[in-house]
């Protein structure tokens, strides 16, 4: 049974999530510069880049279009780093340049650079709970820490603390707080995966979608 999303899920989350990217370009014999652009996912993958028209890296893409953008990576890795030419398409921003990414590859960028297939990118979908994500995940490292601990320590493990750290289709991730260092534990939703929040059992969906502590948070 998979309890954990691909590489090929995370990266496709990574850049579902992701707004702004880095673009680099150069080649062989050009300087390689760095420029901050607007991204946008499209369901095939192949990501929509939009540049300031006044960026001097609308005329480098001109001459070399191939170049590699990057956006937050999802932990352990840094970035997810996409290289591949840029397609001068219409754009619907006014004052804005914009590309259309084909990719030559894909890489998750940590403290190895992993390859992700190009097959598996495409097909992949992004984590239908990626916007809940943040917000569940807080709450239940602020209402529910002592749930949580319990829990953990219910699997046998001696515990000194819990941080909720990643919430997937898959189920959740924990950080476990032991004496001699930090382990990692996944609590996976039992006949996940899952599509939304209402499909989880209803134990742990009790704990994501409850509005317990909200008022002590927010008075």
């Amino acid at each position: 049974m998979v309890t954990e999303p691909s590489l090929a899920e995370q990266a496709r989350t990574a850049l579902a999530v992701a707004t702004a990217a880095t673009l680099e370009t150069g080649g062989c014999r050009a300087p390689r510069t760095l420029t901050v652009a607007l991204i946008q996912d499209q369901p095939d993958g192949r990501p929509l880049v939009h540049l300031d028209d006044a960026s001097p890296t609308v005329r480098l893409l001109a001459t070399f279009p191939v170049a590699t953008v990057s956006v937050a990576g999802p932990a352990p890795f840094r970035s997810l780093d996409l290289t591949g030419p840029f397609q001068h398409t219409r754009s619907d921003r006014d004052g804005f340049r914009s590309y259309r990414l084909s990719l030559l590859s894909a890489r998750l960028i940590g403290s190895t650079s992993v390859p992700v297939p190009l097959g598996e990118f495409h097909a992949a979908e992004p984590d239908p709970l990626r916007l809940q994500a943040p917000a569940a995940l807080h709450h239940l490292e602020v209402a529910h820490a002592e749930e949580l601990l319990a829990c953990v320590r219910a699997h046998g493990y001696l515990a000194q603390a819990v941080v909720p750290r990643r919430l997937d289709r898959y189920g959740v991730e924990l950080a476990v707080i032991i004496a001699d260092g930090v382990c990692v534990m996944r609590l996976p939703f039992p006949g996940g995966p899952v599509d939304n929040l209402e499909q989880v059992a209803t134990g742990l969906r009790a704990l994501l979608t409850c509005r317990c502590g909200s008022r002590s948070q927010h008075p």
